[in-house]
């Protein structure tokens, strides 16, 4: 595929180049270079998107939810929770609603910190797992299946938005369930070096050396954004942006990574001990954005 036969789907440009296509998984990465967005051309569809969260039972969900960094994330979504009361102005009883809630470990804080909250998940095993853990009922199914408008004081997405086939849908729907001068909050994939260096690494080999970027972009990972795309997509749909800021945030145990990639188990554990190290030091990759924006009052 050539520059000019797929358009930007953050800032509509056409000026975009496709990398060679992965050998083994057959995928293509674009890059835009007007916003810097980096995207498959050839996902999955919707339906088969659905059919891989229908098939996410619990058990399946609890050996994800085992792997994370609990710690950290717990540290995280509670600075994150803060920083929306703070752009809300800090009133009482405020509601939330979190799209793709997991087991609902997030929406459990949020609630002790004083909101009324909600959420949404596609995957059956975790809607268990938020009702039996924190007795929060989720609602299972996509954000169109939900009736009515300007719902939420703020609604929140934790790495959804490169999960899904059609993002404009997404946040359009985000937009309409949130009141005006609502919040919406969004950690989501970002475009960094470690990316690039493996993508680099796919182009001189042709394609074959590709399980690097394959793990970052994939049917299931279908974006990485750049500051500049983030910004353009939600200034696109209506939003007004506050905040597009870079981290260093991996959520899973760096064994975990190591072990989607196929590296030797005997390998992981000193590999670890570095990247580890480099993470307590916020010294490693910024692979994610935190994105804040707000729903216009007029």
């Amino acid at each position: 595929m050539s520059a000019g036969t797929t358009t930007c789907e953050a800032c509509g440009a056409s000026d975009v180049h496709a990398y060679p296509r992965a050998r083994t998984s057959g995928r293509v990465i674009v890059r835009c270079r007007s916003c810097g967005l980096r995207f498959l051309s050839n996902p999955e569809d919707a339906a088969a998107i659905h059919d891989f969260y229908d098939e996410y039972d619990r058990e399946l969900f609890e050996l994800y939810a085992n792997a994370r960094r609990s710690s950290m994330l717990d540290v995280v979504w509670r600075e994150t929770i803060e920083r929306i009361s703070e752009l809300l102005g800090g009133s009482a009883g405020r509601t939330l609603f979190d799209v793709g809630s997991g087991g609902a470990d997030f929406l459990a804080l949020a609630r002790d910190a004083g909101y009324e909250v909600s959420g949404s998940e596609l995957a059956p095993g975790a809607v268990e797992v938020a009702k039996e853990t924190h007795d929060i009922d989720l609602h299972l199914g996509d954000l169109p299946t939900i009736e009515g408008s300007n719902l939420y004081d703020s609604v929140t997405m934790w790495c959804v938005l490169a999960h899904v086939s059609d993002p404009d849908e997404l946040l359009t729907e985000c937009l309409r369930l949130l009141k005006p001068g609502g919040v919406l909050f969004m950690q989501t994939p970002r475009w960094s070096a470690m990316d690039g260096a493996a993508l680099a690494v796919s182009k001189a080999t042709g394609g074959r050396a590709s399980r690097v970027i394959d793990r970052r972009v994939s049917d299931t990972h279908m974006r990485l954004h750049s500051k500049s795309s983030m910004r353009q997509t939600l200034e696109r749909l209506g939003f007004e942006v506050i905040a597009t800021e870079s981290r260093v945030r991996y959520s899973l145990e760096t064994t975990h990574y190591l072990a989607s990639l196929g590296v030797p188990e005997r390998m992981r554990t000193p590999i670890s001990s570095s990247v580890d190290s480099l993470l307590k030091r916020d010294a490693f990759f910024r692979n994610v954005l935190d994105v804040f924006a707000r729903k216009p009052l007029g």
